[in-house]
């Protein structure tokens, strides 16, 4: 599988970190891998790899369980570098909703892998 690094964005914005902190660590901590974008959605991956990975993590978590879920089976992970951009998210409401969602669904993968040692003390049950 490949997974597209994406430049600096040419757009302000964005988030917190907070997700993409605990994806990468929570991949780490379950595969020794360390992604540089490990919530990138541009991937490319070989059939015989997206059906090793079945079932899918669910929502947001697809990303961080198919890194996992191939590493620990042995197929090869690469980060390569692309000139893609994105629609950078703000930081009103809509936009701090929508990184709990995805923190919530990356939490969950993570935790579905027993790697929910990567998250912050109170959001692992042991505040």
């Amino acid at each position: 599988m490949t997974i597209a690094v994406l430049p600096p964005q040419l757009r302000a914005g964005g988030g917190h970190g907070f997700v993409v902190r605990a994806a990468r660590d929570g991949i780490a901590r379950a595969s020794g891998f360390t992604a540089t974008q490990p919530l990138s959605g541009q991937r490319c991956l070989t059939r015989e790899a997206f059906e090793a990975a079945l079932p899918l993590a669910a929502g947001f978590g697809v990303e961080t369980g198919l890194t996992i879920d191939l590493v620990r089976q042995g197929f090869v992970v690469e980060e390569v570098e692309v000139e893609l951009h994105h629609r950078v998210t703000g930081k009103d409401f809509a936009a701090q909703r929508h990184r709990a969602r995805q923190y919530a669904h990356v939490a969950r993968a993570l935790a579905e892998r027993g790697a929910a040692g990567a998250l912050p003390g109170a959001l692992r049950g042991r505040g």
